[in-house]
C-alpha cells in the first residue's frame, strides 16, 4: 500500500477552457476609396482628393485622428482580356482606412457619412471591446474552474482523490475574441444604414497540473 508521500508524486495535466459573451462597446470598420483612370497620376490625384474628403467627414462625425488609420494603399494596372490577349485599360488606385468608432450607436451614421463623401468600398465590420483585458481575466478564472472540475471527475473515475489546488498553471495562447463580422461589399449611398450589434465572445485556455 502506498503511503501519502508516494501518492503526492502522481500528477495529471488537464486543460480548461472558458468563453464569456459580452455586448461590444467598440466597432472597427474598413472604408475605402477606389479610383480608376488611364493615367496613373490622374487616378492618384482623384483618390487623394476623395480620401481627404472622407477623412475630414469622419472627423466632422466625431472620429479622432488616432482612430483613422491607413491600412493599405495600392496602385495596380488594369487589363481586359480580348480573344486571349491582354489589353491595357489604365490604373486602379485603392486607399483603405481603418476607422474605430467609440460611440457604437453611430456606426450607421459613420457609414453613411463616409459613403456620401466619396468612399465606395466597405471591406469589413468588426465589433470589439475597449476593456478586453478585464473580461479575459474573468475567462481565465472560469477556465481554471473548468480544469478543476475535469481533474475532479477524472479522480472519481480512477477512484482516487485529486488535490484541488494545482501545482502548475500555464496559460495556453493569447486571448481569443470571436467577433461579429460583415461580409465585404461595395458601398452604395443610402440613408440611415441599420447596423445591429451582436455579442462577441472572449475565450481563455489554461493547462493545469494536479496531484493525486
Amino acid at each position: 500500500m502506498r503511503n501519502k508521500a508516494d501518492r503526492l508524486q502522481h500528477t495529471m495535466r488537464v486543460e480548461g477552457t472558458a468563453r464569456i459573451k459580452i455586448m461590444p462597446d467598440l466597432a472597427v470598420i474598413n472604408v475605402g476609396i477606389m479610383t480608376e483612370n488611364e493615367q496613373v497620376n490622374a487616378a492618384q490625384q482623384e483618390n487623394a482628393v476623395r480620401s481627404n474628403q472622407v477623412i475630414q467627414t469622419l472627423k466632422n462625425a466625431g472620429i479622432s485622428d488616432n482612430d483613422i488609420q491607413t491600412i493599405s494603399y495600392t496602385v495596380q494596372p488594369k487589363y481586359d482580356y480580348v480573344e486571349g490577349a491582354s489589353v491595357f485599360k489604365g490604373y486602379r488606385v485603392e486607399h483603405i482606412l481603418e476607422v474605430t468608432i467609440r460611440d457604437i450607436q453611430k456606426i450607421g451614421e459613420v457609414y453613411d457619412a463616409a459613403v456620401s463623401s466619396g468612399a465606395n468600398v466597405i471591406s469589413s465590420l468588426q465589433f470589439k471591446l475597449s476593456n478586453e483585458d478585464v473580461y479575459y481575466k474573468k475567462a481565465l478564472q472560469l477556465a481554471l474552474e473548468n480544469a478543476k472540475e475535469k481533474a475532479k471527475a477524472l479522480g472519481q473515475q480512477m477512484g482516487t482523490a485529486v488535490l484541488p489546488i494545482p501545482i502548475n498553471i500555464k496559460e495556453e495562447g493569447s486571448p481569443v475574441l470571436f467577433q461579429a463580422k460583415a461580409a465585404p461589399f461595395m458601398a452604395q449611398e443610402q440613408a440611415a444604414t441599420p447596423i445591429q450589434r451582436r455579442e462577441v465572445e472572449i475565450e481563455a485556455k489554461i493547462a493545469a497540473t494536479f496531484q493525486y
